[in-house]
């Protein structure tokens, strides 16, 4: 593989799209300093995967992107392709060619894509990954990494060498393994606690669900009984209702028949009343022109009697207006006169009620006298007489608790000497049972030290026994891994050959297609052949590619199946005809100078089975080919035939014909399509043998556990036997307990009896002296209640006679007040009709004014109203006679009205008959229609309820449910299974699943448990088989680098001496790598003492001895040489040179000798300031070019 191209754009000062194509060998990039040929080194390690602004020269990852310049606005993208040449399939893709591209975006964005697919970051790293040429590799050093190989910390420096041994993978597939570990063990730590937490909840859940079940078993039978009631009672009323139904519809067809009567009366009414409306209008044109008339006639006799109405009227007026002027005068003198009088009454008046509050105010005077009161004095002797008889009568209550106190005094002493002969005895009884359980306790103690001694015996045995199950048992589970291991290589293997893997594309595709596309089809010469495994490397070696060769039955059959890969774009492949290949043979000359050489071993064609038709395919394949022992064996082999024989060795080794060798180490140690179904062979036959031994460990360790159970009884019935030893122990130290306190009881009982007899005998004496206390207290208590009688007597009769003549005070001051309030009013009342006579005579002086003047007025009128009245008299005549004509007209047009009416009236009553008769009718129909509807809705009640209560249908339920014979057994039946729901109270229906759940969810997580301990074992084994593995790898490369480094430091620098050492050589996976160097003419010192050009000449003898050990495709240095001078330059790019067949060296340079010896020169040049460009260079103008970069 080698770098094929690389295309750049927007990348830092690549403006615009440049695509340099790259050649196997040396390709040097030169140009001047600062134009950016640097920038070529930053987008290869930028492609990659690097994801640090500052390992590529910037601050921060948009600083690539192209900024702009005096005369170019700045792009918003940077894009970089890497295209490399994959022919050799050393990259893990199906592709003779690869692309990888990046891309990033102003806004933050990032693309990255293989083959122009997209993909992760991560899947480019992988790619590359221990290859050498990952962004962390050793193929990539930029300026100033060389420096920073060389004064980098050792343990830095270590990821180079773990680069070159390819331990990557190994590092990131243990940590991903540590990290799995973890997530286990939390897992595991998770599962732990459910459970703990679940296994808590399956009792309790389980008593739930048994209730949930009665429950639900009496809520089917509910369900059935009440499903089958509500049918009976849907099947009851649906009966009602037709029933109904034909009651309303015969009263729905009898009122038909009334409206039909009744529409045709109303129809004869409608027109009698017509005719009757046009009389009325008749009526009411003529009777306008009457009124009209009568109006007109009115008017002129009104005229008439007005004139003669206003002569009369204004003669009477005058003299009523004369009359009345007269009698005013006349009650103006009488008004006079009551004034005069009322006013002399309201004087009376006044002069009694001053009289009677005088005399009150003397009443109230005297009251005051007898006001003060002694109630309060007489309330204090009283308080006072309650507390003597209180005090009195506690002292009886003391004088009777005395007496009841000596008599209990008396009883206690008698009892105290009944018991003191009581507990004289108990005493003597608890020390005989003392001694009793002292004897039973030494006898308990003795037997139960003899279980003890013979239980723990028993236990070393079981424990004994124990590990040796456990070693069994890991023994078996360690087999049951195994097992498990093989089946799912097993389960690996077959799908990889079910499904072809190994294969190329196009071969893959047309052995899927053989089985439905193509005909003819054999197969694969790999599936074809069967190999002994010693044979497995020299038959793959010889075969190469021929082993995914296809072999068809016909040239036909070959050509399809081209076609078929072509039309699909599916690939390429190679087939072999079975009708036109041709057999290939050794002459028999050769074979036999063959066979009879030391180290030969079988012609290839003879060294596998095939099927004899196609035997001849394999001859052609290898019948020239012969297998040796050994490469000396080959080479003497192809010696004698010549050089024409191609002879291959048991290891891989080949020589060719002609004399060329091919050997070394393969990259894949296992064969994907010959060593697969060695393997599959392999593994099918250990999995059998496992599965046998399973068997037998499995047997095994059910007799161990079968012996550990009988142990364990031995075990289990010596502790019980240690327990009742031990409980016969405590129930002899319970006895002396209770027997010691018996004793201790029985002392202190009688110590007390002295204490209590001293105790009575000094309360007895006490008794006395307060009972002599008491007599004195009660006589003077006595005296004392005698004295407050006498007082609180006199006082009270004081009181009574001072309450007697307040009684009569009281009782006259209110006679008083009530004849005072009675003045009161009456003297108010002639104040008010002395004040109505002022009025009334103010009002008829007014009056009599008014009337002199109206009476002159009068007068006036009457002289101008004698005059003429014209001729309204003639004009009177002329109405009336036009007045009787509309009468007469009038009064014929009413009898026609009449006899209209009587007809209308007729016609209603009909109508009115009818409508009644319809409206018993419709009353009838709407109350049978109300009890349809009646019916109708608990109809719907039920159906719904059983549709919603029970999700049936009435059909289904009909058909599935005996209908109920007795309804009202049924319900009390409901009814009792109601009272047994409710009996079980608040049940948990979800506890039955809850239960269940909970059940398997143990069950679930206790293999949950199972599988992550076995899962943490394997992570165990597979994090130490990752470790033996970087070891072996890191040993060995480093080993190897190590060699090579003391070979290239003294060629590269003619001379001296270098070497390298870890630091922590007893940790190899984590020690670090120092570098020591002694170029000639110097003594051995560390890197920091060398100068600048010694420590760049020495990192690139490290970088070379690197590639010695690893070759890898392309390395791109980036003025790696800039320090050396001219000689060590020219030594420099001469050492490119014999790398240059296995590695692609991309060197970005301004000295002149690592330009001579490049195959190919770059120029990259900045004419426009800010953008670089590449600019083609001809040979002739290499010259002119060393000493412009120069």
């Amino acid at each position: 593989m080698f770098l094929k191209k690389l295309e750049i754009k927007g990348f830092k000062s690549f403006a615009e799209e440049m695509n340099i194509e790259f050649v196997p060998g040396v390709n040097a990039v030169v140009g001047p300093n600062g134009s950016g040929k640097s920038n070529v080194s930053d987008g290869i390690r930028w492609v990659l995967g690097e994801q640090s602004a500052r390992s590529l020269r910037g601050s921060k990852m948009e600083d690539i992107i192209f900024a702009g310049s005096d005369s170019r606005r700045a792009l918003n993208v940077a894009e970089v392709t890497l295209v490399l040449d994959n022919q050799d399939q050393f990259m893990d893709l199906d592709y003779n060619e690869v692309s990888v591209t990046r891309k990033l975006f102003r806004t933050g964005e990032s693309e990255y894509l293989i083959n122009r697919q997209p993909c992760r970051r991560k899947d480019i790293v992988d790619l590359f990954m221990d290859s050498g040429m990952g962004k962390e590799g050793f193929s990539i050093i930029g300026q100033g990494r060389v420096e920073e190989v060389l004064s980098s910390k050792p343990e830095e420096r270590r990821a180079i060498f773990e680069e070159a041994a390819g331990v990557l993978k190994y590092k990131q597939r243990k940590s991903q393994a540590e990290k799995k570990l973890t997530e286990t063990q939390d897992n595991l730590n998770r599962v732990e606690d459910i459970l703990n937490e679940l296994e808590g909840q399956v009792e309790p859940l389980k008593e739930q669900a048994s209730m949930a079940k009665d429950y639900l078993a009496k809520k089917e039978e509910l369900e059935e009984k009440d499903i089958a009631l509500t049918v009976s009672e849907i099947e009851t009323k649906h009966e009602q209702w037709k029933d109904l139904q034909e009651t309303v519809k015969h009263f729905e067809e009898s009122k038909q028949k009334i409206e039909q009567k009744l529409q045709l009366e109303e129809n004869n009414l409608a027109s009698v009343q017509s005719k009757a409306a046009e009389i009325d209008d008749s009526i009411s044109a003529l009777q306008d022109k009457l009124v009209s008339t009568s109006e007109r006639l009115e008017k002129e006799e009104g005229r008439r009697r007005l004139l003669e109405e206003r002569g009369k009227n204004a003669g009477e007026k005058k003299e009523e207006w004369e009359n009345r002027l007269k009698e005013i005068t006349e009650k103006m003198e009488q008004s006079k006169q009551e004034w005069d009088i009322q006013k002399e009454r309201l004087q009376q008046k006044k002069q009694r009620v001053g009289e009677l509050e005088a005399k009150l105010s003397e009443i109230r005077n005297n009251w005051n006298a007898y006001k003060e009161s002694r109630m309060e004095e007489i309330e204090s002797l009283k308080s006072e007489y309650i507390e003597r008889l209180n005090e009195q009568a506690a002292i009886r209550n003391e004088e009777k608790y005395l007496s009841e106190q000596k008599a209990q005094l008396t009883q206690k002493h008698g009892s105290l000497n009944d018991d003191n002969d009581t507990y004289v005895k108990e005493r003597a009884e608890a020390k005989n049972k003392l001694n009793e359980w002292q004897t039973l306790k030494n006898q308990a103690q003795e037997d139960y030290d003899g279980e003890k001694a013979a239980f723990k015996e028993l236990q070393q045995r079981l424990d004994v026994h124990n590990s040796e199950v456990e070693q069994k048992e890991k023994k078996l589970y360690d087999a049951y891994r195994y097992v498990d291991q093989t089946r799912s290589r097993l389960h690996v293997l077959e799908e990889m050959e079910a499904d072809y893997s190994g294969f190329f594309q196009g071969v893959k595709e047309v052995l899927k297609a053989r089985k439905s596309s193509l005909d003819g089809v054999v197969g694969a010469v790999a599936e074809l052949i069967e190999v002994p495994k010693d044979y497995t490397t020299a038959v793959e070696t010889a075969l190469g590619g021929a082993l995914q060769h296809v072999v068809t039955e016909t040239e036909k059959d070959a050509r399809q199946a081209i076609q078929y890969l072509k039309s699909r774009q599916k690939g390429r492949a190679t087939f072999l005809p079975a009708d036109v290949i041709r057999t290939r043979y050794l002459s028999k000359e050769i074979k036999h100078k063959m066979e009879t050489m030391q180290g030969f071993i079988t012609v290839g064609a003879d060294a596998l089975t095939v099927d004899k038709n196609y035997k001849h395919i394999i001859d052609h394949l290898l019948g020239q080919v012969v297998f040796a022992d050994s490469l000396e064996a080959a080479n003497m082999m192809a010696k004698a035939s010549n050089y024409k024989v191609r002879i291959v060795t048991l290891d891989g080794n080949v020589v060719n014909p002609g004399g060329s060798m091919t050997g070394g180490a393969a990259k894949q140690q296992k064969s994907q399509l010959l060593g697969r179904q060695h393997e599959l062979e392999e593994l099918r036959k250990k999995y059998a043998d496992m599965q046998e031994k399973t068997e037998t460990l499995e047997q095994q360790v059910q007799s161990l556990k079968q012996q550990r159970e009988k142990m364990k009884n031995q075990l289990e019935e010596c502790r019980e036997r240690g327990e009742k030893a031990r409980d016969e122990l405590e129930r002899a130290n319970e006895g002396m307990t209770k027997a010691e306190a018996e004793l201790n009881r029985a002392n202190s009982r009688l110590s007390l009896f002295d204490k209590e007899s001293a105790s009575l005998e000094e309360e007895q004496e006490k008794l006395h002296n307060r009972e002599k206390v008491l007599l004195e207290n009660k006589d003077s208590v006595a005296e004392k209640l005698e004295s407050l009688e006498n007082q609180i007597s006199s006082l009270e009769k004081v009181e009574k006679e001072r309450g007697e003549k307040l009684e009569t005070l009281q009782a006259e001051e209110t006679e008083l007040k009530v004849e005072l309030a009675t003045a009161k009013e009456a003297a108010s009342n002639e104040q008010e009709q002395a004040e109505r006579l002022k009025r009334q005579y103010e009002d008829e002086s007014s009056q009599k004014e008014k009337l002199t003047k109206d009476i002159a007025l009068l007068d006036e009128q009457l002289s101008s109203m004698n005059g003429g009245s014209g001729d309204v008299n003639t004009d009177i005549e002329e109405i009336r006679a036009e007045k009787q004509r509309l009468t007469d007209e009038m009064t014929q047009l009413r009898r026609d009205r009449v006899e209209g009416s009587d007809e209308a009236e007729r016609l209603k009553g009909t109508i009115q008959q009818l409508t009644h008769e319809r409206n018993e009718k419709q009353q009838a129909y709407h109350d049978n229609q109300i009890e349809m509807n009646r019916l109708d809705v608990e109809l719907d009640t039920r159906l719904q309820r059983l549709q919603e209560t029970y999700e049936i249908s009435f059909d289904r339920a009909k058909a599935n449910y005996r209908l109920v014979e007795e309804p009202e057994e049924a319900r009390k039946k409901i009814k009792l299974i109601k009272m047994g729901i409710d009996e079980l109270g608040n049940v948990n229906l979800g506890a039955i699943e809850e239960y269940e759940r909970v059940y398997e969810r143990v069950s679930f997580l206790s293999d949950q448990r199972n599988d992550l301990l076995q899962a943490q074992s394997s992570l165990y084994e597979v994090i130490q088989e990752m470790d033996d593995e970087m070891i072996k790898r890191f040993s060995e490369t480093f080993d190897a680098i190590r060699a090579h480094f003391q070979e290239t430091f003294t060629e590269l620098f003619g001379g001296g001496q270098a070497d390298l050492h870890l630091t922590n050589p007893g940790e190899l996976l984590h020690t670090g790598v120092d570098i020591v160097a002694r170029p000639p003419g110097k003594k051995r010192q560390h890197l920091s003492l060398l100068s600048g050009g010694e420590k760049a000449l020495t990192a690139i003898a490290l970088l070379f001895s690197i590639v010695k050990e690893k070759p890898v495709p392309f390395c791109v240095l980036d003025e790696v040489e800039a320090a050396l001078d001219e000689a060590n330059v020219s030594r420099f790019a001469k050492y490119l040179q014999t790398f240059s067949q296995t590695t692609q060296f991309i060197v970005i340079s301004h000295r002149k000798p690592t330009m001579e010896e490049a195959d190919v020169l770059y120029g990259i040049t900045m004419e426009e300031s800010g953008v670089s460009r590449m600019v083609s260079v001809k040979l002739d103008e290499t010259e002119e070019l060393m000493d412009t970069v120069q």
